[in-house]
Parts: C-alpha cells; sequence; structure tokens
C-alpha cells in the first residue's frame, strides 16, 4: 500500500512522518475542499488555510524581513515578483507536498515564482521560514557558493530577531554546541566538498553534523571581529571559482588548517559574538488584501505547489484537469507550460505558451519564456519581439524582458528602441553584465554618442570572464575610437540609414589626405558616392563564404547592405558617411 502511495505522488523516493494509514488516506490529497484564503502585499502573495490572524501577521513578518535584508544585508531580495509562501494549518498534509519526512519548511525555486511552504504559520515557525528566505535570497544573488555556506549562512540567519536597537543575528543555537562538543568534526577540505547528492547531506547521521559545522563556520567568519571585515572578500574569491584554501589565502591570509584551529577556538569559549544591525524592524504600514480562493485556483495551486515540489505527475494531471474545466482560461496552460520546461519538454512548453499567449495571458515573464522558445525555434523575429513587447507593456519595469528586447532590437539595427529598453534595465545578472553592456555601447556608437559607448565598452572589458569577452570589449574600444576623431568623427545622436545595392567602385586617396576615400554603391538602379573613411572606423560583416574584395579601382559588382550617416555629408557629391558594410 505504501508503494502505492508513493507511485499516486508522482514522489522520487518517499519518506513518509510516522501517520497512521487512515490519516494518510484522510489527509490525500489538499484539495479545494479546504476552506484557503489568499493574503497578498507588495512582495508576498500567501495562499493558506490557517487562522486569518496569524497569516496576517506572518505575511507582515516577511514583508519586515525583506526590508532587514534590502537595508543590512550583502545579499539582496528580489523586487520584481511576488514570492509565494504557502501555508498549511494540518502538518500531515504539508507533508504530502513536502519532498521529505521531517521537514517544517522548504523553499521550491520554479521557472515562474519562488515558493516557500510551511506549516502553521506561527511565530514558532518564523526561525525555519526566514532561513528558506535566505536561500531564495541567495539564489537571486547570482552568487555561486558552496552548500555548506548556504546552509551555514541561513542558519546564522534564522536566528533574527528584533531588539530595541535594531535587529540582532546571531545567537547561539544549542543543539550545535552540544553536538560540537561531542562528534568528530568534518575538517573544512571534507566540509567544502558535500553537495546535495552528499549522503552527509541528508541521508547520514552526519548530517546533522554537517550542518552544525557549517553554521559555526559562517558564524565566525561573517559575524566574528578578526573574520568578518574580509567576509565579503571571501565570498568574492568563493564565487570566481576558487577553492577553499584559496579562498580563506585570499581573504584572511591564512591556511585552512589554521582557519580550522581559529573554528575550534572560537566555539570552545561558548559565547559568541553576535551582532546588532542597527537597521529598523518597523511594523509594515502596508495592509494585506484578503480574499477568499475558488475551487480552480486552489486546485491551481496546489498543482503548483506539486510542480515546485518536482512531483511532475500529479501536477501533470491536475493541469489536464483544469484545462479541460475551463479551456478558455489561460492560467493551466501558463503553468503546464512552465512544468514542460522543468522537464525539458521544450516542444511541449511552446504549444502550452501558445495557446494561454493566445488566450489573453497577463503572465509577463511567460511572454518572455515563449519568446525565448520560439527564437530557439527559428520563428520570425517580428513575432518574437511582440511577445517581448506584450511582457513590458504588462509589467513595464521586467527587466528580464527589456534586457531581451534590447538585444534583439540590437540585433535587428533598431538603435533608438535597443537604447530605449536597455535604459531601463535594472539590475543586471552576473553573466549576463558583459553582454548588457556590449549591447549599450554599441547601441550608443551607432548613435554617435561616444561617451557613453566608450564608459560601456569599458564596463564590459571590466566584467569580461573569459579572453573572448576582452577581446570583443577592446574592439569595439577601438571602433570608438576610430570613429571620434577626423573628419568622419560620428556626431551625437546620428542617424543610420540602411540600402541594398552593388558595389562598382572604390576611389582612394592617398594616407592623410584632407579628403576621404568614395565609394560607388548602385542603390536601386542609381549610381551613389558615400564617404568612405579610415577602414579602422568602418564596421566590416563579411559573410561566410564571401568572396568579394574592397580594393581601389573598379570593382567586380558585389552584392552588398550599406548603413551610412545622411547627416554627416561632407560635401554635395557624396550620399553620406559609411558607418557599416556587409557583404
Amino acid at each position: 500500500m505504501m508503494a502505492l502511495l508513493c507511485s499516486l505522488w508522482g514522489r522520487r523516493s518517499c519518506r513518509l512522518p510516522a501517520l497512521s494509514l487512515i490519516n494518510i488516506l484522510l489527509a490525500l490529497p489538499a484539495t479545494a475542499a479546504d476552506h484557503w484564503i489568499r493574503l497578498t502585499t507588495t512582495h508576498f502573495e500567501m495562499y493558506t488555510t490557517s487562522d486569518e490572524k496569524k497569516a496576517r501577521e506572518a505575511i507582515l513578518h516577511f514583508e519586515r524581513v525583506r526590508d532587514f535584508f534590502l537595508q543590512a544585508s550583502p545579499v539582496r531580495p528580489p523586487g520584481e515578483f511576488p514570492v509565494r509562501i504557502v501555508a498549511f494549518k494540518d502538518p500531515q498534509v504539508f507533508h504530502i507536498y513536502a519532498p521529505g519526512a521531517g521537514i517544517l519548511a522548504y523553499y521550491a525555486p520554479g521557472p515562474v515564482r519562488d515558493t516557500i511552504a510551511m506549516q502553521d504559520p506561527s511565530a514558532e515557525s518564523y526561525p525555519v521560514t526566514i532561513h528558506e528566505y535566505v536561500h531564495l535570497v541567495i539564489r537571486h544573488s547570482g552568487l555561486h557558493i558552496p552548500l555548506w555556506l548556504n546552509e551555514g549562512w541561513a542558519q546564522v540567519y534564522e536566528t533574527l530577531k528584533p531588539v530595541r536597537d535594531g535587529v540582532a543575528v546571531g545567537d547561539l543555537i544549542p543543539g550545535h554546541i552540544a553536538l560540537l562538543g561531542r562528534a568528530p568534526w568534518f575538517s573544512l577540505d571534507e566540509l567544502g566538498a558535500v553537495n546535495n547528492r552528499s549522503p552527509d547531506y541528508h541521508e547520514t547521521s552526519r548530517s546533522g553534523m554537517f550542518y552544525a559545522e557549517s553554521w559555526a563556520l559562517a558564524h565566525m567568519l561573517y559575524l566574528s571581529p578578526e573574520y568578518k571585515n574580509n567576509f565579503g572578500k571571501f565570498i568574492s574569491a568563493l564565487n570566481k571559482g576558487r577553492s577553499m584554501d584559496e579562498a580563506v589565502q585570499t581573504a584572511f591570509g591564512k591556511t585552512s588548517a589554521q582557519v580550522f584551529l581559529d573554528m575550534q577556538t572560537y566555539l570552545s569559549r561558548k559565547k559568541l559574538y553576535g551582532t546588532v544591525f542597527l537597521t529598523p524592524f518597523e511594523k509594515s504600514g502596508e495592509a494585506p488584501v484578503i480574499s477568499q480562493v475558488t475551487d480552480y485556483d486552489a486546485n491551481l495551486m496546489l498543482a503548483d505547489l506539486n510542480a515546485a515540489s518536482h512531483h511532475f505527475a500529479p501536477a501533470s494531471r491536475s493541469y489536464q484537469d483544469l484545462e479541460a474545466e475551463d479551456p478558455k482560461r489561460p492560467a493551466a496552460f501558463e503553468s503546464s507550460g512552465y512544468l514542460a520546461v522543468q522537464m525539458g519538454d521544450k516542444d511541449t512548453a511552446r504549444r502550452e505558451f501558445a495557446k494561454a499567449f493566445a488566450l489573453g495571458s497577463t503572465d509577463p515573464q511567460l511572454c518572455v519564456q515563449l519568446a525565448a522558445l520560439e527564437r530557439e525555434a527559428g520563428r520570425p523575429q517580428d513575432a518574437i519581439m511582440a511577445e517581448l513587447d506584450r511582457a513590458v507593456k504588462l509589467r513595464p519595469d521586467f527587466s528580464e524582458a527589456l534586457f531581451v528586447l534590447g538585444i534583439m532590437k540590437v540585433d535587428a539595427r533598431d538603435f533608438d528602441a535597443a537604447l530605449a529598453a536597455l535604459n531601463k534595465v535594472g539590475a543586471v545578472a552576473p553573466e549576463s553584465t558583459v553582454v548588457f553592456h556590449s549591447a549599450l555601447a554599441y547601441a550608443n556608437l551607432q548613435k554617435g554618442n561616444l561617451d557613453a559607448a566608450r564608459r560601456n565598452a569599458e564596463a564590459s572589458r571590466a566584467a569580461a570572464r573569459t579572453p573572448e569577452d576582452t577581446q570583443r570589449a577592446e574592439r569595439l574600444l577601438r571602433l570608438i575610437d576610430a570613429r571620434s576623431k577626423g573628419p568622419a568623427a560620428a556626431l551625437p545622436g546620428e542617424r543610420l540609414v540602411r540600402a541594398e545595392g552593388t558595389a562598382v567602385g572604390l576611389r582612394c586617396v592617398a594616407p592623410g589626405s584632407a579628403t576621404l576615400s568614395k565609394i560607388g554603391i548602385n542603390v536601386g538602379g542609381r549610381q551613389m558616392l558615400f564617404d568612405m573613411p579610415d577602414q579602422a572606423a568602418v564596421e566590416i560583416a563579411r559573410q561566410p563564404g564571401s568572396t568579394a574584395e574592397m580594393k581601389c579601382g573598379v570593382l567586380q559588382p558585389f552584392p552588398v547592405v550599406v548603413e551610412y550617416a545622411p547627416a554627416s555629408v561632407l560635401d554635395k557629391e557624396s550620399a553620406g558617411l559609411i558607418r557599416r558594410l556587409e557583404f
């Protein structure tokens, strides 16, 4: 019977709490028959079957915690979309959705939203939910840190509590202190080697020691006077892929063995350093909006929770039922598409998203996901940009949509639209920084905004992670420099015209001449002459397989696309200044 229940729930492993079979059957599954309410604030939405008063206090507590992280933490909380909290009144029902036994709360990142699931939203559950919120914040920070630090730092923060002068962080965790006093310790190399698949993380008797030692090390490095001032350097080194030994040497000038001994001495004091952050932990003036939840929405939310918890089979069945129940409502198609993304089924994701889009989906994230899938499938650029445009109309400050739309507008050589989108982008993910600044630099260059172009190109070079990144930034800087001097210098606000034609001749002048070379191009049956600046100032895009040669004199005719600046004409004979040639 147990195996049958596991199969019904679609669990990859089955570790259930000690419940009687009749209680399990009565609890399977939580449905719309439970009385669900929904509370929303600026940064959170909570679904709960619990008491409305406790739920109101809990969601406002999350707002206060978020505000603390925004002001006092080196890692910042996400801000674009609300975090979903699902709070169950019945712990037995909670454990049906939890990824394992013995769990009081868990964080489930997803392609559409972040979810924190918890038992009854009472004050006693706040520490463990703060722990899960820290995981969420670290994930969105873009930091790549080892598991021990992710868990240890979260445990340090779960002791967060308001005091008279601000917020105190760093209280002792008595169970950890006791365990560290009697169990054998991991070496720092062993601690750093533990990952999500390691038995020592969640299956053996050593998992308790892993958590305890992770907490102790994070506590010392983050809060102790000897270490805290260089903690940021330590995080930066780990984020760049340095080993534990390299990171502690870079940040603290010590070996791993010395840090290990310091940690043992630190713990032997039995009195650790807490910190009071002088950050007000004031009650939010916001009043949560409270609404009743329909059967459809309750079942959709629970299906989303199953999907976020990687219980894919029951989630898929629920979405199919909801699509059949109301085929004109986009919500189930949206969620089914996100589930397909999680499962790596891109074709199904495209179909489900396209249905939701056609039904008038108001989810801006879906529009971005659909645009990415359509682009990968080779759909026309106009259709893809229409999806991104809808995302931006639905959420004008949606940085991801603005970023992707801006990049596509650069590719489409619509530089006014590209700058309009890119200049509205807020936070940029670390892995996208190089591309972001390169795109801004290039678009500003094409508009003649050379100072801005140079600043962005230098920012791209500074953020480079590979030699190729550096080389691209330096090529761009050379092009900017070449266009900033001489008779063909770009002017602020320069407007480029694009035309197709056939190159027929190149009239060259001697180096250092006061005049410019001229290129003859037949455009629409009309012979036109263009000023040809120094080659370093002209962008040449040679197509694969092209055999065309650009040399002085009569040319063997070849097709060419030309971009030129008509406002920079130097004499009546010329139609404009060449900025780019494609052939």
